[in-house]
């Protein structure tokens, strides 16, 4: 805040220069003055005819809009930096008259130059030296004919300028910057550089423009050049060798362009280069021995290319180096020892390689070094003790790799280690009891290894946890009650596929974050915990595959952010009953999987009513977007009598599972409201009432399984118009009447139908009759109906139908039909209200 006293001259307030022999005030330097408010264009700030320098930069000063009266300074002002002060609105036509400009910044404001005024700015403005437009509205062609034979410093980031940029660009004699960066609908080729033309640039930043062509052989005449940025272009063509006449260069970034070829070995003579950055481009071969003698290098980025051979030795020279990023190249053999000597490297990746052997046991003389890289590699061998001296280090990933052998206890030493991922490796024995000494852990990943003992307990003292991943282990014992105690900053448990026993810990207090807790494929047992109601932020709840008892608990309907609620495989019994104390439950679920337990009553219709999430139609896109809670949440599902892994579910996807209960009476006709339902599979159950045809609304779905209960009358014609439908098995029944004709039907095989004797049609044997009449059967008579399975090991399905279901279910919805998806509704509805409805009795 400017420190401005009325009582003294204003000569001598802060940032007030005046003129030495008339007291004329020369000079306003507001910058960083904390200003608020708006300036408005008859304030005495205006009134300064003598002014030759304002500075209004880094204000707030909202909503202001540049004076119209900027004409009175015309004969004065040298100097008007206005920059990221707030402005807003049109530059006025006054701020090309002021023809003594030597510099002006009116950049990061909300301002916009009309294109006659942007030309007449560049036209009139022979003395500018400086000029810095960033981030302000152009949106003109940069003119050919450029006035600026004094422009020293020419920035232009962000001003949406069109067209081809102009090749006598660099006939600015002058020019120590330009930066024309970011401007994305900027055309051309790199234009020329004549020898005639001593140019003094010292940064040229063309970077995320569309400027394509080859580098010229000519940029080599740019021997003053520090910064050199093409980052995000589309040039193309190799790295030329003059390149390295560069000798000035400090900062060379070319990432994220279509450059080829090889790194010439002439780059080691670019000895003053501290950053090289040549990421995201289509360069091969080796990387050269002679990039050892960059010694001045502190960034060396080489990632996302096909380079391959191995790191050099070389390497090691490179003493002053920071960070290395060589991850998602063809890299081979071994991490030289030389990469110890990098003392000063606070960052190393070398994932998603093809680098082989063991982790070097000079890697721990790193002790700078704060994030290591090694994840999906080929390494192999144990992890080494000297990983423990790297004491500085928060990131350690080395996930996806061959490494085997226990967890060294020197890993205890790591006190400073956030995230540590070591999962999908080879990895045995017990966990080091030093882990406990990791209280800033915060994301702890260990799955899929041979890990093997009772869970440590210490855990529960890392107060920081937030992510814990531990399944696919060999673990065993009980889970300890006071991983509920510790809940406050969970917001992932995945303990599954494990070998844990007894019950699952009802201390969930301060679990108020908690979005993912996944035990599935463990031996618990007890019933599920009533302390999980007050995890309200949980998403996802997988209790599958264990050996839990009790009824439904109907409690966790209240969780109004639950997506996915997986209780399969256990010995829960009793009907799926509802609360009436919830007003909505389940709102938000999109997956329900209760198979394979001992549920019995009818099927849960106020639930299906309150599926909210399921009754919204798909919105189908490009890029399956996946149910994310620190790593992609993955299911297992049954289609047609197998079991389907999904290693990545998809937010879309609606999934209902009540197969394999003990369900009876009528299939809700409340389901045909869930519109964006995929998967419905109410196989084994006792259900023995018609299939509805309110089923027919279910246009998204893929895969439909009703099979083998005591469903009775015809197929319904709605089920045809299913555009989607790839998987569906309506075996082991008691339908009757024609198979209904459509082009979808036409793509099932015999076994979808099979175990209905009244069934006929395609891709059954032919009808006897044109029309089959409907089947109507007395609700008194309906359990006399004792059809049995004559083929011993029937499975309800087959390996097309499961291919079929795969297929769907991973690519998304095939786009069949979309065309007519509003005719098919209204033939759905018409056929809905008009069909006639012939009952004949069964005979006995």
């Amino acid at each position: 805040m400017m420190n401005w006293n009325t009582s003294i001259d204003c000569c001598n307030w802060d940032g007030v220069t005046c003129h030495h022999f008339t007291n004329d005030v020369i000079a306003l330097d507001l910058s960083c003055g904390m200003l608020r408010g708006t300036i408005h264009s008859n304030s005495t700030i205006f009134n300064l005819p003598h002014l030759q320098t304002l500075n209004l930069a880094f204000n707030n000063l909202i909503n202001s809009q540049l004076p119209r009266e900027n004409g009175r300074f015309s004969n004065s002002l040298i100097h008007l930096n206005l920059s990221d002060s707030g402005f807003t609105g049109q530059v006025p036509m006054d701020i090309t008259i002021l023809r003594k400009l030597v510099s002006l910044d009116l950049s990061w404001n909300d301002l916009k130059f009309e294109p006659h005024i942007f030309y007449n700015l560049l036209h009139n403005s022979s003395s500018l030296e400086e000029l810095s437009l960033n981030d302000v509205n152009i949106s003109s062609i940069l003119p050919t004919y450029l006035n600026l034979s004094s422009m020293k410093l020419l920035h232009l980031f962000r001003t949406g300028l069109l067209g081809k940029l102009p090749d006598n660009i660099f006939n600015l004699s002058y020019l120590e910057e330009l930066d024309l960066s970011g401007n994305d609908d900027l055309t051309g080729r790199f234009p020329k550089i004549y020898t005639n033309i001593s140019i003094p640039l010292k940064l040229l930043d063309l970077s995320n423009t569309k400027l394509s062509g080859e580098i010229p052989d000519s940029i080599g005449h740019l021997k003053s050049l520090n910064y050199l940025l093409l980052l995000g272009t589309n040039l193309s063509g190799e790295i030329l060798e003059s390149i390295s006449h560069l000798k000035s260069l400090t900062y060379l970034d070319l990432s994220y362009t279509n450059l080829s070829g090889q790194i010439p070995n002439s780059i080691s003579n670019l000895k003053s280069l501290g950053d090289l950055d040549l990421s995201y481009t289509n360069l091969s071969g080796e990387i050269p021995d002679s990039i050892g003698h960059l010694k001045s290098l502190t960034r060396l980025y080489l990632s996302v290319t096909n380079l391959s051979g191995e790191i050099p030795e070389s390497i090691g020279h490179l003493k002053s180096l920071i960070r290395l990023d060589l991850s998602h190249t063809n890299l081979s053999g071994e991490i030289p020892e030389s990469i110890g000597y990098l003392k000063s490297l606070i960052r190393l990746d070398l994932s998603y390689t093809n680098l082989l052997g063991k982790i070097p046991d000079s890697i721990g003389h790193l002790k700078s070094l704060t994030d290591l890289y090694l994840s999906d590699t080929n390494l192999s061998g144990e992890i080494p003790n000297s990983i423990g001296h790297m004491k500085s280090l928060t990131h350690l990933y080395l996930s996806d790799t061959n490494l085997s052998g226990e967890i060294p206890e020197s890993i205890g030493h790591l006190k400073s280690l956030e995230f540590l991922d070591l999962s999908n490796t080879k990895l045995a024995g017990e966990i080091p009891h030093s882990i406990d000494d990791l209280k800033s852990l915060y994301y702890l990943d260990m799955h899929s290894n041979l890990i093997q003992g009772s869970f440590p307990p210490s855990i529960c003292n890392m107060n920081n946890l937030s992510y814990l991943d531990m399944s696919d282990n060999r673990f065993d014992g009980e889970i300890p009650q006071c991983l509920g105690n510790n809940s406050l900053n969970l917001e992932m448990v995945d303990l599954g596929n494990n070998n844990f026993y007894g019950t699952i810990p009802n201390t969930w207090v301060d679990c108020g974050v908690l979005e993912g807790l996944i035990l599935n494929g463990n031996s618990l047992e007890g019933e599920v915990p009533s302390g999980l109601s007050k995890c309200e932020s949980l998403r996802v709840l997988d209790l599958g595959n264990n050996y839990l008892n009790g009824t439904f608990p109907h409690w966790l309907a209240n969780l109004q952010h639950l997506q996915v609620l997986v209780l399969k495989s256990n010995k829960l019994h009793g009907p799926v009953e509802t609360s009436s104390i919830i007003k909505h439950p389940f709102s938000s679920l999109k997956v329900l999987d209760l198979s394979q337990n001992k549920f019995v009553g009818h099927l849960p219709r106020t639930y299906f009513q309150n599926f909210d999430a399921m009754k919204n139609g798909v919105k189908k896109s490009r890029e399956l977007e996946y149910l994310n809670i620190g790593k992609f949440y993955s299911i297992t599902i049954a289609v047609k009598g197998s079991e389907l892994p999904f290693p990545k579910i998809s937010v879309d996807y609606t999934i209902v599972d009540l197969s394999s209960n003990i369900f009876e009476g009528e299939i809700p006709d409340v389901i045909g409201g869930l519109y964006s339902l995929i998967v419905l599979n109410l196989s084994h159950n006792n259900l023995n009432d018609r299939i509805h045809e309110a089923l027919g609304n279910l246009l998204e779905i893929e895969s439909l399984d009703l099979s083998c209960n005591h469903l009775v009358g015809e197929i319904p014609q709605s089920l045809a118009f299913i555009t989607d439908l790839e998987v569906l098995n309506l075996s082991q029944n008691h339908l009757v009447g024609p198979i209904p004709d459509g082009t979808q039907f036409k793509t099932f095989e015999a076994t979808s139908f099979e175990g209905n004797p009244g069934l006929c049609g395609f891709p059954l044997p032919r009808c006897e009759h044109q029309s089959a009449p409907l089947l109507e059967v007395d609700r008194d008579e309906k359990t006399r109906f004792t059809w049995k399975v004559v083929m011993l090991g029937y499975g309800c399905g087959t390996l097309l139908g499961l291919g079929m279901g795969y297929m769907m279910l991973s690519m998304g919805r095939p786009k069949w039909f979309n065309a007519i998806a509003d005719e098919l509704e209204h033939i759905i509805l018409w056929r809905q209200k008009k069909r006639r409805h012939v009952k004949i009795l069964v005979k006995s």
